[in-house]
């Protein structure tokens, strides 16, 4: 007889169930939420592994989410990457290219470099095939030539370093913020002041492993942002926003939009769910035209990195690349347009 129950002694990730995720496949959850699941398919083989559980005990992966349901996974289920990532022919996106630098236009749902659960199949296993070289890193050869990272989820433009002085070079600037780095957002509500200057401390969420948070003051890492509203769409209950950071932490966008409660379209980690529907994303939830229209074109956090500014590390040029949001991020926007209209 098959053990249905959560095995004891191993080690957990537990997640709650949010919100807007009742009423959906486990698999399809899993693979939304959690970085290192980065499909579909490798969720249904951690779920057909015996190593997720939902309320303590293993369901299928077909299996409809309900309200207050937990979610556990057996972190030792997940293959550790190989000790030295492989090059892999996976297409690239490239804007600009010389002996020292790779521009790319990342698309959402590309994991950045090797990880837990994602072996291979990344930025870095295509760029490492592109050059035909293995490129310099910070101490970390799974990262070779990054020097900074989008989240899976995120699309738009990174640069990598191809030579050890590039990556000194573009170290330094990102370490001093002398760098430019411009997002768009299409967040819940309207922000009461625009621009704003966002500035919080930021870290570890205390109660979920998985998510940062907005820490008391000196806790964690100091961070900093602009934010202002480009257009403002059904009534007030969503905004394209142009973000710009002059730090970078990890998922901050995210995090300071939760915080100021205009969480991302799209982001079931950070977003109205995560943090209990209110502000702008209460008023969006109470129009379920609207609600439903999010729901099925919003199937990742909506942000875009727009713009990333560069001084060369060899020749010293200022340089600044653009590229325009995917058509996932155009199509919703096109969609919101339009309801606005309707209204």
């Amino acid at each position: 007889m098959t053990d249905t129950s959560r095995r004891e002694g191993a080690e957990h990730l537990a997640l709650e169930v949010p919100e807007d995720c009742v009423g959906v496949r486990l698999d399809i959850v899993l693979n939304r939420m959690i970085e290192f699941v980065p499909s579909r398919s490798f969720a249904q083989k951690l779920i057909d592994a015996q190593a997720v559980w939902v309320n303590g005990r293993v369901r299928r992966a077909s299996w409809t989410l309900r309200a207050d349901e937990v979610i556990e996974i057996d972190l030792a289920a997940l293959r550790p990457p190989p000790s030295l990532p492989q090059p892999q022919q996976i297409p690239l996106d490239i804007i600009f290219e010389d002996n020292d630098i790779l521009v790319l236009n990342k698309p959402a749902g590309l994991v950045v470099h090797p990880g837990a659960g994602v072996p291979d199949g990344t930025l870095v296993n295509a760029v490492l095939a592109h050059t035909g070289y293995t490129l310099p890193s910070l101490g970390d050869p799974l990262r070779a030539g990054l020097v900074h990272r989008l989240d899976r989820d995120t699309s738009g433009v990174m640069v990598v370093a191809k030579s050890q002085r590039a990556l000194t070079e573009l170290s330094k600037q990102f370490a001093d913020h002398s760098q430019l780095r411009r997002y768009k957002a299409l967040v819940f509500g309207t922000l009461q002041a625009s621009p704003r200057i966002v500035e919080t401390w930021h870290g570890r969420d205390p109660k979920n492993r998985l998510r940062y948070a907005v820490l008391a003051e000196n806790e964690g890492k100091f961070a900093r942002m602009s934010v202002q509203t480009e257009k403002v769409y059904a009534q007030g209950r969503v905004s394209l926003v142009s973000c710009e950071l002059y730090t970078g932490r990890t998922h901050q966008i995210r995090v300071q939009m939760s915080h100021l409660k205009h969480g991302l379209l799209g982001d079931i980690l950070y977003g109205p769910s995560a943090q209990g529907l209110g502000g702008g994303g209460a008023a969006a939830a109470k129009d379920k035209v609207l609600w439903a229209l999010i729901r099925e074109l919003a199937h990742r956090h909506m942000l875009h990195a727009a713009v990333l500014g560069i001084t060369h590390p060899g020749t010293g040029e200022r340089l600044q690349f653009e590229t325009p949001p995917p058509q996932d991020f155009i199509s919703l926007a096109l969609a919101l347009e339009k309801f606005s209209e309707k209204k």
